[in-house]
């Protein structure tokens, strides 16, 4: 692995003098030694051993497509002209298309050389490049993409199914032939599995239209007409991610079979009972009953929705449409997040200064996204939540009188009171249309924040009746907000209102959910998302009364600094948002152009993302740059401090104070309610 990360890092200072990084690699074939080497060497420790896949399968794949992706038309500037080891325009030709052809040759042969359950944890990756420039990279990302879906046809089939789906003609064509040729390949080895793939056109496409479905009226829940399908429905795996995910000893041991778990239940029948649900989108809850996988494998189960005795009971998903967004975004998100799981577990505990910090529990709460076509999704159920403004509401203060003001939460979430609303909106008016943020703060700290105090350290008292349960609850929610203020931070994750912040009411712990809004997306909104994170009044009463001072601080900092390490992993994993932008299908030169500022905007994000992963807060409030514009004494510039790097801890500690500052709350939306 040494190795491997030296001639990586020998690549990247190579091209680190020039500002443009495509034109360095094109010129310098200097450069495109170091990366075919790190390649090379890449491969040959992932056919050794698989304990680092999760940081050289990426990269790796990152590299090749990168440099197979540069078109020979367009050169380097005068800068590597001038260095000694780059070539004139015909020279860089040859060097270029040599090399990628070379590379590719390479590539194509770790395709049968490397197990194919390494490849399948880096399918988002692949799949995001499905549609390549260059031809023989588009045929190896084939190749390896049908390997896996041949290997693994009922895992990888929720991986895959979507492109046959895709609003782009490309990657549909070419998700109707990866599958086509799987079946070509499992029709010699597994029957069954090749009847499985042919039937799961047919099941996307009904789950596809439950996900549009429109009911009628305000209905809570309809009964749904379920087809017949090809197969039985319990020669599919669920799509809960217990059943998709890699055995832990999986990456142990050489063997490729049993990499999945075995005990997770199969689906039977679907519950024809489909529930609505009353958000705007009107995502619908389907119930599928599930037997254990020892009974669907040995005998034959009725297919009618209704309870039989061999049943254990129901798995739940919502099915969805994004009407603007796009379900890849949240399922990329659970990949990365994933990622970070793994990186966290495999923290090791030391006897230095730090120990007791390195041995946190440190996770995130993950599930299931598979996306059935750009806009459409099936997410696993999340079981025992409720939102963080319902926990608030059912909460209350014993301390205070009942006739008391401040003794009951729903005041505080009510957002339908509209004294607490225009009180607000008259808060941030102070700023917005008379310019001054002192006072709007000042109000805002009297009118709003004095006025609905916080309730939530008492939720945790009133559900958790023993001294243990209490305070592992509130060490699960304090550690897992840590966690999750960490990687929103980086990601640049918004809209975090208090519907899209989740918690197990079982255990205390924080879920987020919705991760349409990436990529500092809510510094766009009317009333930008200007804090880094939600760290409002009632999270930081759940923490104690050291409020962000005590655990919560020392678990952002253990997160951050493992984060920061590991950047050039998580990089290599966030490379599909770079590669695969999210667009929207209008007409041709309508495409072109919104898929040319979308590549752009992506790869803007990213170096955000690098910035923030080096210790800089690069977040900008676009509320102030307004500001300064307007203002003829005020520098139309931006803080100079945004782009210092910091020490771990004082990254931290700037993102504490800007995620608390009630200067910055009193900006955001009201609907984002600040105050609880």
């Amino acid at each position: 692995r040494i190795g491997n990360e030296f001639l990586d890092s020998l690549f990247e200072s190579r091209i680190s003098s020039f500002g443009d990084r495509a034109n360095a690699i094109r010129a310098i074939e200097e450069c495109q030694e170091y990366l075919l080497g790190a390649v090379q060497h890449y491969g040959m420790a992932l056919q050794l051993g698989q304990k680092h896949v999760y940081q050289a399968l990426p990269r790796l794949l990152a590299m090749w497509l990168e440099f197979t992706s540069l078109e020979k038309g367009v050169w380097a500037d005068d800068k590597s002209k001038d260095d000694d080891n780059s070539k004139d325009g015909s020279g860089q030709i040859d060097c270029l298309l040599e090399n990628q052809e070379l590379l590719n040759k390479v590539i194509k042969s770790f395709a049968s050389k490397i197990p194919e359950h390494l490849f399948y944890t880096a399918l988002p990756q692949l799949l995001s490049r499905v549609v390549h420039k260059n031809v023989e990279t588009s045929k190896n990302v084939a190749l390896i993409l049908r390997t896996v879906l041949a290997k693994y046809p009922r895992q990888s089939v929720w991986s895959c199914g979507w492109l046959r789906f895709s609003k782009s003609k490309g990657k549909e064509k070419a998700g109707i032939e990866l599958f086509k040729e799987a079946q070509k390949i499992l029709v010699k080895i597994d029957r069954q599995g090749q009847k499985m793939l042919n039937a799961s056109k047919s099941l996307f496409d009904f789950l596809i239209t439950l996900a549009k479905y429109t009911p009628d009226g305000n209905h809570s829940a309809v009964k749904m007409k379920v087809p017949q399908f090809d197969t039985e429905l319990k020669h599919f795996i669920p799509p809960i991610q217990a059943a998709l995910s890699l055995s832990p000893g999986a990456l142990e041991r050489s063997a490729t079979t049993d990499v999945f778990p075995s005990f997770v239940p199969r689906m039977r029948a679907f519950n024809p009972e489909l529930k609505i649900m009353q958000s705007k989108a009107k995502p619908k809850k389907i119930s599928i009953f599930a037997v254990p996988s020892t009974v669907a494998q040995r005998d034959t189960l009725p297919t009618s929705g209704q309870s039989i005795a061999q049943d254990v009971g129901e798995m739940h998903f919502l099915v969805k449409q994004e009407a603007k967004g796009d379900l890849r975004k949240d399922s990329r998100v659970q990949d990365l997040n994933n990622v970070i799981n793994r990186i966290f577990a495999s923290r090791k505990g030391s006897s230095g200064p730090n120990s007791r910090r390195q041995r946190l529990r440190l996770q995130l709460r993950t599930f299931s996204v598979v996306c059935l076509a750009e806009d459409c999704g099936i997410l696993e159920w999340v079981p025992n939540t409720e939102s963080l403004r319902s926990v608030i509401t059912e909460t209350y203060n014993p301390q205070l009188a009942p006739n008391s003001v401040h003794r009951r939460g729903s005041r505080i979430t009510n957002f339908g009171d509209p004294e607490l609303r225009n009180t607000f909106i008259k808060c941030q008016d102070v700023y917005f249309k008379k310019g001054n943020l002192d006072l709007a703060t000042k109000k805002f700290d009297e009118l709003i924040l004095k006025q609905y105090l916080p309730v939530m350290y008492w939720w945790f008292i009133q559900n958790f009746s023993s001294p243990h349960a209490w305070y592992e609850a509130r060490t699960n929610f304090t550690l897992s907000t840590a966690v999750w203020s960490a990687v929103g931070h980086i990601i640049g994750l918004g809209d975090r209102h208090s519907e899209n912040i989740l918690i197990d009411t079982s255990s205390g712990e924080c879920v987020h959910v919705d991760f349409d809004c990436i990529f500092d997306k809510g510094l766009l909104l009317p009333r930008p998302e200007v804090i880094p994170f939600r760290l409002t009044p009632n999270m930081l009463d759940a923490f104690g009364p050291t409020g962000a001072d005590g655990m919560y601080t020392g678990a952002l900092t253990e997160s951050m600094r493992t984060l920061r390490k590991n950047r050039d992993t998580l990089l290599s994993v966030l490379e599909p948002f770079l590669n695969d932008p999210i667009i929207n299908f209008k007409s041709k030169s309508q495409q072109k152009s919104k898929e040319d500022k979308d590549a752009k905007s992506a790869r803007t994000s990213m170096a955000k993302i690098e910035g923030r992963l080096n210790g800089e807060y690069n977040l900008a409030n676009p509320n102030k740059r307004n500001k300064d514009k307007k203002s003829k004494d005020a520098p139309n510039t931006l803080d100079s401090a945004h782009i210092t790097q910091l020490s771990v801890e004082g990254q931290v500690q700037k993102m504490i104070m800007e995620a608390t500052s009630h200067e910055n709350l009193v900006q955001v939306y009201v609907g984002w309610m600040p105050w609880i």
